[in-house]
Formats: C-alpha cells, structure tokens, sequence
C-alpha cells in the first residue's frame, strides 16, 4: 500500500510540474550597438560592385549561373494537355466557347502554370461576351509567359480588341 502511494505522489509531482510555468531566463543586455552593424548615416563600408546589364551581355550567358537560374524557360507540354488544347482550339473555331472552356478547366488541373491555356480561356469568354473576364484572363496569361513571346502577342491582340469593344 505504501509503494502505491509513493508512486502516486510521484506521478501526481510529474503532472503538476508539467503545469508549471516558465519564466523565461533573463539575458543582461548593453545598451551600446553591435560593432557589426553600421551608424545610420554614417559611412558605408566597401561592398561588392554588381555589374550593370551591359557587363553581364559581354560576359555571356553561360558564365552568369545566376541570371540562368533566373530566366524562365518553356517546358514540353504533357500529350493530354496538347491534346486538350487542340481540342479546345477546334472548339473555338467552331464557334462553341463553352465546350472550349470547360475543356480548359479541366486542363488547368494538368498544368495551371500554361499561358496558352488561360489565353484560351480569355479568347472563350471574349467570345461569349464576357469581355471582363476576358481580359483578367488574359492578363494572368501574361503574368506566366515570359517564355512565351507568342503568347504574349495573342494576349497583347485580345487587350487591344477588348479595349475597342468596351467603347
């Protein structure tokens, strides 16, 4: 009875311990700044010189790694994706915007990161009338293709036959 009683003070110490609170350590503090860190106003120290865009052109592509990393490159599209696509182009030309749509929901859970599948989604809706988002969409195919040059032209096309239906 004796040994029950022990380990039950013992475990009740545990959880009221792990009730406890804690006080956060205190750190003594200076009130002067760190050497590292300069004077507000005052000198700068020698920095590294980052080269201008001219310099970077002479030098060339391949020994920049950073600005490769940087550039946006196109990426094979997967073969449903191109034929979805496809499909949704032949949709267009057709004259049916909503099948083309609908085709292109359904592309973007393929890749949602393609301009050329929300620039189609703009052309649809600009077909159907919805010249709004017409032109949201567009401007979010442009926000992804920077690789795509072409893209760009056909979502600058679309901006400039949305402007002139609005007036």
């Amino acid at each position: 009875m004796k040994k029950i009683c022990f380990y039950l003070i013992i475990l009740a110490l545990m959880v009221l311990s792990a009730c406890a609170q804690k006080r956060p350590v205190s750190m003594p503090q200076s009130h002067l700044p760190p050497q590292s860190v300069p004077e507000i106003g005052g000198a700068v120290p020698d920095q590294h010189r980052v080269p201008d865009d001219a310099a970077v052109g002479e030098r060339g592509e391949d020994r920049n790694s950073l600005l490769s990393a940087v550039r946006p490159v196109q990426r094979p599209r997967p073969k449903a994706l191109a034929r979805m696509i496809k499909n949704a182009e032949n949709q267009l030309k057709n004259k049916q915007p909503q099948r083309a749509f609908s085709i292109l929901e359904q592309a973007l859970y393929i890749d949602g990161h393609d301009p050329l599948v929300w620039h189609l989604m703009a052309r649809a809706r600009f077909d159907q009338g919805n010249v709004v988002q017409a032109v949201s969409l567009a401007k979010k195919s442009n926000s992804l293709a920077a690789a795509y040059p072409d893209v760009r032209a056909k979502n600058a096309a679309l901006l400039r036959k949305a402007q002139g239906s609005d007036n």
